[in-house]
């Protein structure tokens, strides 16, 4: 697949995704959306599909986002095994070896590297920033880590530079918090740690990375925008889901309320971090409200969206008998039709036996496509004049003549029998 086809493909689930996520998202576990996510994020990032035939594109029979025309295999059917198989070395524009760089490639690379900059720069400087911060040590901070042990080791860190708890770091995880904190407040610390022990226990830092990665390959596609930012609010929203089951749902309201105070006063791009901050606060905290215990039929509902968006969305169509070329690389499949279109104009069915010379590339060209001084000749592909055919004179078939025949034809003749005889076409009987 393409960039473009893999783009399209990914669009068309993200939109996808976008409308389940307005119609279900306060009554489906919010790890349904993650999942989603992630598939379509691989579908955006992996240059191959499976075929279904429960895929949109069989359903509709449109293979744009991931066929090739159906029109290669049937060219290189007509095709005898000299011309197909040597098609890649012919003159004349229609080599199959590496072509100049595009221009859109061009551009696409240079999209691709000031979106990763961008995020780079960004998180560079915000890591500037946590190195000025200083680690907290306090009765409260010691009991919650001792109760929060993982194999990575987590630390917790105050600065004065940001005015909301955040997570950064994978190996060495670390929340970071301001240095305006109420350290009394041990309540609204509890949901504010479990909330970022949550982003540190699911490595949601690497799942922002592939989030970045996906925005930084297809940054020409507005959609792809739509789900980096909507990807990001369901990973804080499905953080909240997981805090209000771990202290109950009578929780919800003071939880709620330990999100309104967080107060976000300096505004900035924070990648890789996972902020406890008022992005999206209204969508999170309808959804904290709204947020009702897991019933079977949702869980069910929820594996069924997963398993149906993924096998309609993902895959690809299955190949169809009449030549589908679905499995054949865009590419290779692209430039496969040109070259056989190109050959079907200039050639008629040259036989599999047909032997010839050698162009400059030591490649077997038919006779009948050579001119007179060895050059390739396209111009037409017709069956030339077989030289053991019989040739006519004055009406009369000649194969062979006698000496004696002289006498009945004309000077002019004889003079072109005698043509025809150093040819080889004509021969004497003694």
């Amino acid at each position: 697949m393409s960039l473009l086809q893999m783009s399209f493909a990914g669009a068309v689930m993200i939109l996808a995704i976008i409308v389940i996520r307005a119609l279900a998202i306060t009554f489906l576990p919010k790890k349904t959306f993650l999942a989603l996510w992630g598939i379509a994020v691989m579908r955006l990032l992996l240059p191959f599909s499976l075929p279904s035939v429960f895929s949109v594109y069989s359903l509709i029979g449109n293979h744009i986002p991931m066929t090739a025309p159906a029109k290669v295999q049937q060219a290189f059917e007509v095709l005898p095994p000299e011309i197909s198989g040597q098609m890649a070395t012919m003159p004349g524009g229609i080599s199959n070896t590496a072509s100049p760089i595009s221009v859109w490639t061009i551009i696409w690379g240079i999209g691709a590297l000031v979106c990763a900059l961008v995020f780079a720069i960004a998180y560079w400087k915000c890591r500037q920033e946590f190195q000025t911060s200083l680690p907290v040590d306090n009765d409260f901070i010691k009991g919650w880590l001792s109760s929060h042990q993982l194999k990575r080791e987590i630390s917790i860190r105050q600065s004065s530079r940001f005015s909301v708890p955040l997570t950064y770091g994978v190996l060495r995880p670390v929340i970071l918090t301001p240095t305006s904190t109420d350290w009394e407040n041990t309540k609204a610390l509890q949901y504010v740690f479990a909330h970022e022990y949550v982003h540190i226990r699911r490595f949601d830092s690497i799942t922002k990375l592939v989030l970045i990665t996906g925005l930084c390959v297809h940054w020409f596609n507005p959609l792809v925008w739509a789900m980096y930012v909507l990807a990001n609010r369901d990973i804080e929203l499905s953080c909240d889901e997981a805090v209000v089951r771990l202290f109950g749902e009578n929780t919800k309201a003071a939880y709620a309320r330990s999100l309104i105070s967080m107060e976000e006063t300096r505004s900035g791009l924070t990648p890789l971090c996972n902020n406890f901050n008022k992005n999206a606060i209204e969508e999170r905290i309808t959804a904290i409200m709204k947020m009702k215990k897991t019933s079977v039929f949702s869980l069910v509902l929820a594996l069924f969206l997963v398993f149906g968006v993924t096998t309609a969305f993902a895959t690809s169509a299955v190949a169809m008998a009449n030549g589908d070329t679905s499995n054949i690389p865009s590419e290779q499949a692209a430039a496969n039709h040109d070259d056989a279109a190109l050959a079907l104009e200039n050639i008629n069915a040259v036989p599999p036996s047909v032997t010839g010379n050698q162009d400059s590339d030591k490649t077997t060209i038919p006779e009948k496509y050579m001119d007179t001084d060895g050059a390739l000749n396209y111009e037409h592909g017709e069956e030339q004049e077989d030289s053991s055919a019989p040739v006519s004179i004055a009406n009369t078939t000649l194969i062979s003549v006698r000496h004696d025949d002289e006498r009945k034809h004309t000077s002019e003749e004889w003079a072109q029998i005698l043509e025809l005889i150093d040819e080889g076409k004509v021969f004497w009987e003694d």
